[in-house]
């Protein structure tokens, strides 16, 4: 049922027309649900489709097909008044503070810019914005200087409270360490899972780093060329991954490399052409002829669940 979870995504797909070669498809139906107060983790290598995801659900790519529920209430994309609704509720932080900052405008306009079109009272604008830069933990001599005279960690949480200066019930985080130093990642880290505590809201994180995805998640689901291949708890997935991408992006696999992986764009790179069955199958070492058929969700245990044919076959074979 749609109203199982805060944010509810069926058989989402996106196309978008590449000049000389037709269509590409970013996203092939994907299916996922997000229940309230999850920190709910999307992960995968570049050109997953992770960061499609995100944008479609905030209207700024529009779905070729599929159903996205905010609430139980599903979204109408092409109506301006559902996609304003989406994003009154759902917030986001990108992966580049520099890129998504404007630099001619001082730290308050920036977060000011975050409670235009709220429902946040004008009166109450001035409050708000100390008071968010303070959760963040910008400091108010901060507040009227511009983005170039802030450090990295400084410019993303800029963004942060940007994001939130108006209430939000989901943040939706594209990489926004992955920029960052080392250091400074930890900071934001804690800073962003301080926040979703004691703000009580529901974070979509996207992210490559599989140590981040342990480390901020409690769910996930692992995106292959626009396709989910494997969902469920994190600690299960990463701890016991079932589908062979997820092994070989754990690390707990040997015979084939993520190089390897990368250098099947080409054959996996979502072209609307392309042969049917699974997405993994010309680079998986446990591939076989069903192979050749799309494999359908197998539940294991729990909220486990994987798109593998294998499991179908016999699940023994990863024991």
């Amino acid at each position: 049922m749609p109203g199982e979870y805060i944010l509810d995504v069926r058989d989402l797909v996106v196309r978008f027309r590449v000049k000389g070669r037709g269509f590409t498809e970013a996203l092939k139906g994907v299916s996922l649900g997000v229940r309230r107060g999850d920190s709910y983790g999307i992960v995968g290598e570049t050109g997953s489709g992770k960061s499609t995801l995100a944008k479609t659900i905030l209207g700024i790519n529009r779905p070729t097909s599929g159903s996205i529920y905010l609430e139980g209430r599903e979204i109408d994309y092409s109506s301006s008044k559902d996609v304003s609704l989406a994003r009154r509720n759902i917030g986001i932080v990108f992966q580049d503070p520099v890129g998504s900052l404007n630099p001619r405008e001082p730290v308050y306009r920036i977060i000011r810019a975050g409670l235009i079109n709220s429902d946040v009272p004008k009166d109450r604008y001035e409050e708000r914005i100390v008071e968010i830069s303070r959760q963040v933990g910008i400091p108010q001599g901060k507040l009227w200087s511009y983005p170039g005279q802030l450090s990295g960690g400084e410019k993303q949480r800029v963004s942060i409270a940007r994001a939130l200066v108006a209430p939000k019930k989901i943040l939706i985080l594209d990489e926004p360490t992955s920029s960052l130093d080392v250091s400074i990642q930890a900071e934001i880290l804690n800073l962003l899972r301080d926040l979703r505590r004691s703000m009580s809201i529901t974070f979509i994180y996207i992210s490559h780093d599989i140590n981040v995805i342990r480390f901020m998640c409690n769910r996930v689901s692992v995106l292959y060329y626009g396709k989910v291949v494997e969902c469920g708890e994190t600690k299960t997935v990463l701890s016991s991954p079932a589908h062979p991408y997820t092994r070989v992006l754990t690390g707990s696999v040997l015979g084939i490399q993520r190089s390897e992986i990368q250098a099947s764009d080409s054959v996996a790179g979502g072209h609307v052409s392309t042969e049917g069955g699974c997405i993994f199958r010309k680079v998986c070492p446990s591939a076989f002829e069903k192979c050749s058929v799309e494999p359908a969700p197998t539940a294991l245990d729990g909220d486990h669940s994987v798109w593998c044919h294998i499991y179908e076959k016999s699940e023994e074979v990863y024991q």
